[in-house]
């Protein structure tokens, strides 16, 4: 009688904790479910567009899946863009997919001459899970950039270049250099910059200047972030050689870069 009463306790117990546990699930309220991530851009290449042209870019990012607008905004009639065609984006070696983005979009625009150079020019990718925070485009002034020429990788090969200039290039070989021929005045200050990693380019710079007897007359790795600036006041007349390299062992397609270069 006493082990049967002791069971029936038992069960009793195991009754009250069912009915607590039920009320309390009850109570709890209901958990949201976690909202989709929007799109995010990591990449536009090429770096830097130019205005009075019509140029293709290639938009990286991440979370592209049912894109289905892209937005710019910058100069007088600009709105949406088509797209013309979006897919997985090439992996990079050496590069985190988290960082260049494992997607990609790419749409064609036109740039009117009388966009105002600088970045002002914003652009969005939208899709199934909204839309992306901005990200800035470089706008260069028209008639300003030059294509790198091949070959341009040591001094008897450099093509020269009439200042002031921009030169759009990428570092895509295994022991790429860029160089290029510029003639300099006495008395005047150069100004060479590389914008590359302030646009998301992968491309890790270095600036360096020879003169005409290929000495180095000034050589930098970072100035702006991982971006090289050289300035210096020049002090012979003549000719003298502009040196862009990278500062590690890789290369990329995603090593893009603008080389700006004044005297003033």
């Amino acid at each position: 009688m006493r082990t049967r009463s002791f069971g029936c306790g038992r069960e009793l117990w195991g009754l009250l904790a069912c009915f607590v546990g039920a009320w309390l699930q009850a109570e709890e309220p209901a958990k949201d479910k976690p909202k989709p991530e929007p799109p995010v851009v990591r990449l536009v290449q090429p770096i830097g567009i130019e205005a009075g042209t019509k140029v293709r870019l290639k938009i990286r990012g991440q979370r592209f899946d049912g894109t289905n607008t892209v937005r710019v905004a910058g100069w007088d009639g600009a709105g949406n863009v088509p797209v013309l065609s979006q897919g997985e984006a090439k992996a990079v070696s050496g590069v985190d997919a988290g960082r260049i983005g494992d997607r990609q979009v790419e749409v064609e625009l036109t740039v009117p001459a009388g966009a105002a150079p600088g970045t002002n020019a914003l652009l969005w990718v939208g899709g199934a899970t909204g839309e992306s925070p901005a990200f800035p485009l470089l706008v260069l002034p028209a008639g300003t950039v030059t294509g790198e020429k091949e070959p341009n990788d040591g001094f008897r090969t450099a093509p020269g270049a009439k200042l002031p200039v921009r030169l759009r290039g990428a570092m895509e070989a295994k022991g790429d250099v860029d160089v290029f021929r510029v003639e300099l005045k006495a008395g005047k200050r150069f100004r060479g910059e590389v914008q590359a990693a302030r646009w998301m380019s992968t491309l890790d710079a270095m600036l360096t200047v020879y003169d005409s007897r290929f000495a180095v007359v000034a050589s930098v790795d970072d100035a702006l972030g991982r971006d090289p600036v050289v300035e210096f006041e020049v002090k012979e007349s003549g000719e003298y050689f502009v040196a862009v390299s990278y500062a590690n062992d890789q290369t990329a397609p995603t090593h893009e870069y603008v080389l700006v270069m004044e005297e003033r």
